[in-house]
């Protein structure tokens, strides 16, 4: 799937896209990131943020986009905060790929103005951290339908269609498993061919070592 270079659109203005970003978000491994990588996450945690305290009537309404949230905008997580959210996102989606109950109490309030006729409700925190788990929550409620764990790895996926697994790796991982479970005599014979190409490439590395050594002693003297 190509990726959007609009940051509003990538963290997702409907819930299974706003589901499928926050899973994704999840699935980072920070250190293994590049500079470019983790100011793309930090932008894109911060918007998911924005766009989670809009009124969910107002978010397939708007007809012009605020300007991407920076390190400027008043009001945003920090990038210690952010990763902190990040690894408790993780922790708590690693509960569910293992079946196990992911319990928490966001610190929260909640607030109802009637302001022109028209009811408008939002939430506060005591904290962007507090806030991001908050909107996690909404998040995951709000598709909860479209979340799946992956039947050969257990990680969790919105699938596209009628995607049954996570990646084209598990999809492949278990067609493989059917295949040798039903051709045990050509999967056999396939091992064995393996097994002796290893051998012979082995035995080739082995004999043209030695010739160089020979080549070595021979140039010496």
């Amino acid at each position: 799937m190509t990726k959007s270079s609009n940051v509003w659109k990538r963290v997702g203005l409907e819930p299974e896209a706003r589901l499928r970003w926050l899973l994704d978000f999840g699935k980072l491994e920070p250190n293994s990131l590049t500079s470019e990588q983790r100011a793309t996450a930090l932008q894109e945690t911060r918007a998911f943020m924005t766009l989670q305290q809009l009124d969910p009537a107002l978010k397939g309404q708007m007809s012009s986009w605020p300007p991407p949230p920076t390190g400027a905008t008043p009001g945003l997580m920090s990038e210690a905060d952010v990763w902190l959210a990040q690894q408790w996102l993780k922790r708590g989606l690693d509960l569910l790929s293992k079946s196990e109950r992911w319990k928490f109490a966001p610190r929260i309030k909640y607030e109802l103005d009637a302001y022109k006729g028209l009811l408008w409700a939002r939430f506060r925190a005591n904290s962007p951290r507090e806030q991001f788990k908050a909107s996690a929550y909404d998040a995951l409620r709000d598709a909860r339908f479209s979340f799946r764990l992956c039947p050969e790895c257990r990680r969790p996926f919105v699938p596209i269609g009628r995607q049954a697994y996570c990646s084209a790796r598990c999809s492949q991982a278990v067609r493989t498993r059917k295949w040798r479970k039903a051709h045990p005599e050509k999967n056999r014979a396939i091992r064995r061919a393996q097994y002796r190409r290893a051998v012979n490439a082995k035995l080739r590395l082995a004999r043209a070592s030695r010739l160089g050594q020979v080549a070595k002693v021979t140039a010496a003297r």
